[in-house]
């Protein structure tokens, strides 16, 4: 099944596909955490942990002991998706295990898809932290596509809000529906994670930056 703006507009349908998108973007930055764990302060234990899923580490404060500030935004990152998630699913009644084994749902999931980088291990540690910057970015603006959306109560969203997103700080989100809970949520989670983006383009700046002059 293909989705499409023309769709009408389907408030519980978007809940349970921006639920799934939550869930695929927090295990995206799982795999990010995982594979720069083991590619830099932890890469003694590289060939026992070449695998993200196998074995999968549970308890994600384990990647707080890494000390890496990479890592680190990831975590914090990772949190705040995992908790949106978990409120969205109080709020909605919504079991993650059937709503991702349901292709409907999944599909409605595409709506606003970020990327997703599928072929993690490969990557060097220092581009493996420029798609993680891109996939933030992106997280971001699909989770703003998604409050524009519930604002306008369709997938087809005016030019103002999506020109509205361009602005500095606060005033991007200052169009959104003010009354709406599910706007209300988005709109926390997506300045929460503005603020990770802007600590991780001051560490990659810093970090990367310095050894270009250096050289």
């Amino acid at each position: 099944m293909k989705v499409s703006r023309n769709d009408p507009f389907d408030l519980n349908l978007s809940i349970r596909g921006l639920g799934v998108i939550i869930t695929y973007m927090h295990s995206d930055l799982y795999e990010y955490m995982y594979y720069l764990t083991f590619k830099r302060s932890m890469k003694s234990h590289q060939k026992e942990f070449s695998d993200a899923w196998a074995p999968h580490i549970d308890n994600l404060d384990f990647f707080l002991e890494t000390g890496d500030p990479f890592v680190l935004n990831l975590y914090s990152a990772t949190l705040k998706l995992i908790n949106a998630k978990r409120e969205l699913s109080l709020r909605w009644g919504i079991d993650e295990e059937e709503e991702l084994a349901d292709p409907y749902i999944v599909a409605q999931s595409t709506r606003f898809r970020p990327y997703l980088l599928l072929f993690k291990k490969s990557k060097s540690y220092k581009r493996l932290t420029a798609y993680y910057e891109r996939a933030l970015s992106e997280y971001i603006s699909c989770l703003y596509s998604y409050a524009c959306a519930f604002t306008a109560k369709s997938f087809k969203i005016p030019l103002i809000l999506k020109r509205q997103f361009d602005l500095p700080g606060a005033e991007s989100l200052r169009l959104l529906n003010q009354d709406d809970h599910n706007v209300a949520l988005l709109k926390d989670l997506i300045t929460d994670l503005s603020k990770d983006l802007e600590e991780l383009k001051a560490l990659r700046l810093k970090k990367y930056q310095k050894k270009t002059t250096e050289k």
